[in-house]
C-alpha cells in the first residue's frame, strides 16, 4: 500500500491537470429586435467568461480541436407580471446544449430566486458533467490501465 511519501501516490497528486478546450457558440436568430439580439450576446459572452474564469476550461472561438461543444440553443426573458418588473435585473432562462464523444445532455439554468446568474449555475453544471471538482473524469479504459491507489 502506498505511503503518503510514496513516489505512486505523488505522481496520481502531482499529475498535470490539462483543461477541456469548448467551443461556446450560439445560432443566429433572424427577424431579432435588437433588444433580443443584446440579450442573447450578453448570455453568450458572460458564459464563455464563466468557463474561462476558474481554469479547467479553455474557450475557443472555432470549433475544429475542441474538446466540446457548449451551445446555448435559447435565452428567454421571463415577465410574469408587475413584481418581476419591478425587481431588480431580469429574470432569464437559459437553455444549453452541451455535446461530448458523442453524448448530447440539454439542461436549462434560470437566474430565479439564487443570487447566482444563469450563466454561472450553466459554467458550474458544465464542469461537474466533465469531471467535477477539477479532475477529468478518465474514461473507463483509462481506469482499468491504471493502478488503484490504496488497493
Amino acid at each position: 500500500m502506498p505511503t503518503p511519501a510514496s513516489p505512486l501516490l505523488c505522481a496520481v497528486i502531482m499529475q498535470p491537470f490539462t483543461p477541456l478546450t469548448a467551443y461556446v457558440h450560439m445560432h443566429a436568430l433572424e427577424g431579432a429586435s435588437d433588444a433580443i439580439a443584446r440579450l442573447r450576446a450578453s448570455a453568450l459572452q458572460a458564459l464563455r467568461d464563466e468557463l474561462a474564469a476558474n481554469g479547467r476550461v479553455r474557450v475557443s472561438p472555432v470549433p475544429d480541436g475542441a474538446d466540446l461543444e457548449v451551445e446555448i440553443t435559447s435565452v428567454l426573458h421571463v415577465d410574469d407580471g408587475p413584481r418581476n418588473r419591478a425587481a431588480e435585473g431580469r429574470q432569464r432562462i437559459l437553455v444549453v446544449r452541451l455535446g461530448r464523444k458523442g453524448e448530447r445532455l440539454d439542461f436549462v439554468c434560470s437566474d430565479g430566486r439564487s443570487a447566482m446568474p444563469a450563466e454561472r449555475q450553466a459554467a458550474r453544471r458544465i464542469q461537474g458533467w466533465i469531471g467535477g471538482d477539477g479532475v477529468v473524469a478518465p474514461s473507463p479504459l483509462e481506469r482499468s490501465a491504471s493502478p488503484a491507489v490504496g488497493a
